[in-house]
């Protein structure tokens, strides 16, 4: 259980245009792609690179992640918002207290500031599982923006809550995927791959996306101190992205998105690239 500041700084990387759609190939009506989210504290920007059809298919997801299920902790943490009026006046929480539950509309102020921050099986295709799997498993770190959690529950008179948003894991895979992917291609081009893994996923549904997205235990040195610590892992001639999202929220937990196969002789970035 964390507990944390909030206060942030958003600096911003501006990559040379793609020119051409990153998830498809396609050169037609292309809009710019923000690779972190804005309204998650990023501002990575790749010109020219998603078409219309994938700018429409990864804001569908962005928006559920952000304006959903991540929509109090960003209010709490101050993260930006293109359109803070939209910003919703309250938010649908599950009480409890002594057996008793009940449903109540809770104001950002009143809010118990309490979280779960979805984690994955690792990678399928890391660990050795086949290809598609039916079942898998998941866990959650939590996150407690104030330390007066407690206190904060009693003035609603309850010991207990349950948010009422409920996520799917297939939900983040495709959040998570979407960043890696875009990423991957901003650092290194999109001619520095063979083979792209987790398109498909970005796609639609796709039922092999636990082999290619998981989560991963990042071995930290000291607390990190960055919003977002994204960084480049060689497996073999396969290229990994480490998406170390919320960093000083989450400890050493992280996600791990497989994005494709290189080409001989790609060299990588050795040191993680720091954002927030």
């Amino acid at each position: 259980m964390t507990v944390i500041d909030p206060q942030f700084a958003y600096p911003r990387k501006l990559y040379p245009p793609a020119n051409i759609c990153i998830y498809c190939g396609s050169a037609v009506d292309l809009s710019t792609e923000h690779i972190i989210p804005y309204g998650f504290g990023g501002e990575l920007i790749l010109p020219k690179a998603s078409c219309e059809a994938h700018r429409k298919a990864t804001s569908k997801v962005e928006d559920f992640i952000l304006r959903r299920y991540l929509c109090p902790l960003r209010s709490h943490l101050g993260l930006p918002s293109r359109k803070p009026a939209l910003r919703p006046d309250g938010y649908p929480l599950k009480l409890s207290r002594n057996g008793r539950s009940w449903k109540k509309k809770v104001s950002l102020r009143d809010h118990p500031g309490f979280f779960r921050f979805m984690l994955l099986d690792r990678p399928g295709k890391v660990v050795g599982r086949s290809r598609v799997q039916e079942t898998y498993s998941i866990s959650f770190v939590h996150i407690e923006v104030f330390p007066d959690i407690r206190q904060r529950l009693a003035r609603l008179g309850a010991d207990s809550f349950e948010d009422s948003v409920t996520i799917k894991a297939l939900d983040l895979a495709k959040f998570l995927a979407k960043i890696g992917h875009a990423f991957a291609i901003a650092e290194l081009g999109s001619d520095s791959f063979e083979e792209f893994y987790v398109t498909r996923l970005i796609d639609g549904d796709s039922a092999d996306w636990n082999y290619w997205v998981g989560s991963y235990a990042r071995q930290l040195t000291s607390p990190s101190t960055h919003l977002h610590e994204l960084e480049f892992l060689r497996r073999g001639d396969e290229l990994s992205v480490i998406l170390h999202l919320l960093a000083p929220l989450t400890g050493g937990a992280a996600h791990e998105v497989i994005v494709g196969r290189l080409k001989p002789g790609v060299i990588l970035p050795s040191e993680p690239l720091l954002f927030g």
